[in-house]
């Protein structure tokens, strides 16, 4: 019997964080619905060369997990999908995950006060559902002519082709976002010819390559609190460059940092011009690299602006209007995040309304979490409750807290249903937007994912990470509509409505 009292979805950081603060508060009766035949989310489906975490790693981590063994400051992906295993097997999370079930179709049922969930592998049924499925985790693709007729070989970034040998190939490969400074230099002395299609330059800073030795990683093994210190460490670092998002002061300096590493590594003024960004640092997701600006001098890399217009045949067409011939086409285009994420399509309401129809170009959550007329759901890593500055696992735990709180106080108090108050969701997403347009994400003269047509952040918390977390740290059951079923006397049930002192 496929019944639960709780489902998520993903197995990813998210979901495992949410597994193991359940299993952690004795919740037990619960299961982690994986589309994959294995853990790790992000770090499992990218594989492409070069691929690494560019948050330091004792800061991307869980904190129910520091990790003493990370070869660098910045790990690679292969160690961060073997410590979300290794994660997975210390908890026994693995015996509560079904792989290869991908979820198809959730649909909130009033009369069974049960979410229906249909899978690639049969029909799960549960009370609470807890969409854990991350927000990178499908690649879009340009909406241009032919993007998906091209006639060679093609593939995005997040789902390499490793059985294609680009050695000696012409490849372009279309964006230049935070996966295509890894892979761009790590490609670019295989290939004959290495063809980079920019819409915009990104605001790069110089990478802290720094090894850890075998010494020190049994020095952090032994004594664990110096592993707590370091966390503490990158946590404050994390805190006060966040505040870059509303001080000019240090954003200017942050960019001055950023034009003097493009001067040192690019020589050729008219090169570096096409580098140069023209709006304000941490408008877009800053990237680091001392690889990227190098790779782009060799003489068979070339940086073509105006983004991608069109593909004919074997051909890509620049916003410049060239075209240019090649065999192999990347695509680091980024990905399918709020209203067109596949998640945001498949939950739905009682009346079959979706997520992505509720929010139209608006996504938006109380807490980042829960959703009005969305009884028994909770969303990790949801509107607004993510970071671009801190590391995301301090979201994705600080959300696992606030929702294991949920479960425990209301099934104490025998609540079989909890809906958020429309006013309280309301409340929450005003506030959340006049703190927005404070930040350089709305004033600094750029277009990026965290935006809405309107031009509002719908992605990004506005303030500091702390603050998320003050706010997540209890279930707050004020902001609910809250019922239990009760003996109605005659032999049937009747929802009634729980006054929310009960839960005070």
């Amino acid at each position: 019997m496929n019944d639960f009292g709780t489902v998520v979805i993903g197995a990813g950081f998210s979901g495992l964080a949410m597994g193991i603060r359940l299993k952690k508060e004795g919740i037990a009766d619960f299961v982690i619905l994986e589309r994959a035949e294995d853990v790790g989310g992000v770090w499992r489906d990218n594989t492409y060369p070069g691929v690494g975490v560019d948050t330091p790693s004792k800061f991307y981590s869980l904190s129910t997990d520091p990790n003493p063994y990370w070869s660098s400051l910045f790990a690679r992906g292969e160690e961060l999908h073997s410590y979300t295993r290794g994660v997975a097997e210390r908890y026994n999370l693995i015996s509560h995950t079904r792989f290869g079930t991908g979820v198809e179709s959730a649909l909130w049922s009033p009369r069974r006060s049960r979410w229906v969930i249909e899978t690639t592998a049969g029909i799960y049924t549960a009370r609470v559902l807890i969409t854990a499925a991350g927000l990178v985790a499908d690649p879009s693709l340009p909406a241009v002519p032919g993007a998906r007729e091209f006639a060679g070989e093609w593939f995005h970034s997040s789902q390499w082709n490793h059985d294609h040998d680009l050695n000696g190939r012409k490849v372009a490969v279309v964006g230049t976002g935070a996966s295509a400074i890894q892979f761009v230099p790590a490609i670019a002395d295989t290939v004959a010819e290495l063809h980079v299609i920019q819409r915009t330059p990104s605001w790069v800073r110089p990478k802290e390559e720094i090894a850890i030795s075998d010494k020190a990683q049994r020095r952090l093994a032994r004594f664990p609190l110096l592993m707590g210190l370091e966390r503490s460490l990158f946590y404050s670092i994390a805190e006060a460059m966040s505040s870059a998002r509303g001080n000019r002061f240090i954003r200017e300096k942050m960019r001055k940092q950023c034009e003097d590493h493009l001067y040192s590594q690019v020589p050729d003024p008219a090169l570096r011009a096409k580098l140069l960004p023209d709006f304000d640092y941490m408008c877009k997701r800053p990237l680091i690299s001392n690889a990227y600006y190098p790779a782009l001098t060799k003489p068979n890399v070339t940086l073509h602006t105006g983004g991608l217009a069109a593909v004919r045949g074997n051909v890509v067409v620049t916003g410049e209007d060239e075209t240019i011939e090649v065999d192999t086409l990347i695509y680091n285009t980024g990905f399918e995040i709020g209203v067109t994420s596949p998640i945001a399509r498949v939950v739905r309401d009682a009346e079959g309304r979706s997520l992505a129809d509720h929010w139209g170009d608006n996504p938006r959550a109380y807490k980042g979490v829960a959703v009005p007329g969305f009884p028994n759901l909770f969303i990790m890593q949801g509107p607004n409750a993510t970071s671009g500055v801190s590391s995301s696992l301090v979201f994705a735990e600080a959300q696992a807290i606030y929702i294991t709180d949920a479960l425990t106080k209301l099934a104490a108090d025998g609540i079989e249903t909890f809906a958020v108050k429309p006013e309280r969701e309301a409340r929450w997403t005003s506030w959340v937007r006049r703190m927005s347009k404070k930040m350089v994400y709305e004033t600094g003269g750029c277009r990026s994912y965290y935006l809405n047509n309107a031009g509002e952040n719908v992605v990004m918390w506005p303030t500091w990470s702390a603050s998320y977390q003050l706010r997540t740290r209890r279930f707050d059951s004020d902001a609910y509509i809250l019922t239990r079923k009760q003996d109605a006397g005659n032999g049937g049930v009747d929802a009634v409505t729980v006054p929310t002192e009960v839960l005070a």
